[in-house]
């Protein structure tokens, strides 16, 4: 997740009602899902809402993105107005808002070619370890390979027994950056995250800390907090041009 914005519209899921009820792939994850591009983003954001509920990680993201201070306290539903944001952000500007398994999971991606710029945020250490160091570092490493970045996945938590929704997605995008010759970039925000990436078939290039100084591990504020760390990975079919000595 690497992006920056401005204030954010009020969050949809205030008003948001109980969705017909369809099929869903509850048995084997091998199963087949089908991926769908969407426009219903109220509902691709509650999914991801649901998804990183929990996540200090992102909050803190959501926050500095959008140069809220990190002391401040903030709702979720705050937090997920500035989410909306980034989905309707995206999708203005061409991206990819896919589904599997009735929004059961949800990601957004760039495509090659319609990748943009961000605003930067108020925060030069930030901008630096989120713009400049992982941009630079993606063009080492991809060269003239262009690339899918995904900015967010997630599954709703709600539905433990509905399984294959993010595998499809992940297959789904796998075999277009097959077929197109390019690469799937992505940033994990934890460990967690790493580790579900690589079980998908990413691979590890660079890892960076960040909110070194403003908050612990917890995400709570603390001037001697040690922060998080984040993984740049990255799927290619082929050898990376610039990875012959990572």
């Amino acid at each position: 997740m690497i992006n920056g914005l401005i204030s954010p519209p009020a969050s949809p899921l205030d008003s948001m009602k109980s969705k017909p009820i369809v099929k869903l792939n509850q048995g084997h994850s091998r199963t087949v899902v089908p991926v769908n591009r969407i426009n219903d983003i109220e509902r691709a954001t509650l999914t991801l809402a649901k998804a990183f509920k929990d996540s200090k990680a992102n909050d803190y993201l959501m926050k500095k993105f959008v140069n809220i201070p990190i002391d401040e306290p903030v709702s979720k539903t705050r937090i997920n107005a500035v989410l909306h944001y980034f989905n309707t952000l995206y999708s203005d500007k061409g991206g990819e808002i896919v589904e599997a398994n009735d929004f059961d999971a949800v990601a957004v991606w760039s495509a090659p070619g319609q990748h943009f710029e961000q605003d930067l945020t108020n925060d030069p250490v930030f901008n630096k370890i989120f713009f400049d160091d992982l941009h630079d570092k993606r063009d080492e490493l991809l060269q003239d390979i262009d690339c899918y970045y995904l900015f967010i996945i997630g599954k709703d938590l709600t539905q433990p027994r509905v399984r294959g929704s993010v595998r499809a997605i992940f297959e789904h995008y796998k075999q277009k950056a097959d077929a197109e010759g390019v690469a799937l970039v992505l940033e994990a925000i934890n460990e967690h995250a790493k580790s579900v990436y690589e079980y998908f078939g990413f691979k590890n290039y660079y890892s960076f800390a960040y909110g070194v100084g403003e908050v612990d591990g917890n995400g709570n504020p603390d001037p001697n907090g040690e922060g998080f760390v984040g993984h740049l990975m990255i799927y290619y079919k082929g050898d990376l041009p610039g990875a012959k000595d990572i």
